[in-house]
């Protein structure tokens, strides 16, 4: 039986959000991508994509610069020389 793959939207539906205070934001928001994307299998660049949009949709604006800078590291590791 082949089973066809998971969408992105469907790698992330099992994600829950967490409230938490933190000393680093930037190494927080990196830590916890790198998480999801280990335990979601995300490799592909439309899967990486839909991780960036639900860290800024469930994330206050004022944050939205960190998690960007940090998706930014996690991007350029994967898909630059």
């Amino acid at each position: 039986m082949m089973v066809a793959p998971r969408t992105a939207e469907e790698k992330g539906a099992e994600s829950v959000a967490v409230v938490k205070k933190s000393e680093d934001p930037y190494e927080d928001f990196k830590r916890s991508m790198l998480e999801m994307i280990m335990e979601k299998h995300m490799f592909e660049a439309r899967d990486l994509e839909q991780l960036l949009q639900s860290f800024l949709s469930l994330n206050s604006k004022q944050h939205h610069r960190t998690i960007v800078d940090a998706f930014t590291e996690i991007w350029e590791a994967l898909f630059c020389d």
